[in-house]
């Protein structure tokens, strides 16, 4: 009957404690909060072993899983732009190489198309030190780059072996 009466009393205690507490947002200044709430929960006499065992109290950490959701949220936002400006910057080497390849080409366009490739390369560069594309995935990139380049020059007949 006694460890019957301090159960009943431990619960009641946990109850109140709890009653107070919220997860979703700051704690009032007339609630509790969590650390008294768990303070106030702590009895003053030990609770025996029962014959069903501890009862188990779970708090789920939403406010962590919000708190990641949004973090993931802006790492997603900044990879994409990371990974645009990856495919703009070749897009325009692309282009520039399929205008030489049309028309009359010197060493001076050559020497932008590389100022474009050389932009291009050191955007792979980042996105792969910062974990945004795979090395494996820079290197293919840059070497599909290298490789108009070289064709151009070959065709042009500008390619010094």
């Amino acid at each position: 009957r006694r460890n019957s009466a301090l159960r009943t009393s431990t619960m009641a205690l946990l109850a109140n404690a709890m009653s107070s507490l919220s997860l979703g947002a700051v704690a009032s200044p007339s609630g509790l909060g969590f650390r008294k709430a768990v303070a106030a929960f702590t009895p003053s006499a030990r609770v025996g072993p029962t014959s069903r065992g501890a009862a188990v109290f779970q708090i789920f950490a939403t406010q962590n899983k919000k708190a990641r959701t949004l973090q993931s949220r802006g790492e997603r936002i900044y990879n994409k732009q990371r990974k645009s400006e990856i495919t703009t910057r070749m897009k325009k080497v692309f282009v520039k190489a399929t205008a030489l390849k049309a028309g009359e080409c010197t060493e001076a366009d050559i020497g932008v198309l590389e100022k474009l490739i050389s932009e291009a390369t050191k955007a792979v560069d980042k996105a792969v030190g910062k974990g945004v594309l795979h090395g494996n995935t820079g290197a293919r990139r840059k070497s599909r780059m290298s490789k108009y380049k070289q064709e151009l020059r070959k065709e042009k007949g500008l390619y010094m072996a």
